[in-house]
């Protein structure tokens, strides 16, 4: 780590990536084709949140996991890289 910026605000970015990275592979095994949105169809976002470990019926915590998580990564990127 290059100490560019806190730890904290470094693991946050972190964990965004990872989940975005892992949406789309997600959405890429599930569709057969590369995509950076999540699904409309119910049966493919549930195929989605169960490879990304929720279990069935748990769409809606993985919606809000995901909303949580990149809001936060949002608001560093924001704060770090336009003062906002």
């Amino acid at each position: 780590a290059a100490g560019l910026i806190p730890t904290q605000d470094a693991a946050t970015l972190d964990e965004a990536w990872v989940l975005a990275a892992r949406v789309r592979n997600a959405v890429m095994l599930v569709r057969g084709r590369a995509g950076d949105t999540f699904p409309s169809d119910g049966r493919e976002l549930a195929a989605v949140a169960r490879y990304l470990g929720y279990d069935p019926g748990h769409v809606g915590e993985m919606l809000d996991d995901y909303r949580r998580i990149t809001r936060r990564a949002r608001a560093v990127v924001e704060e770090r890289f336009y003062g906002a």
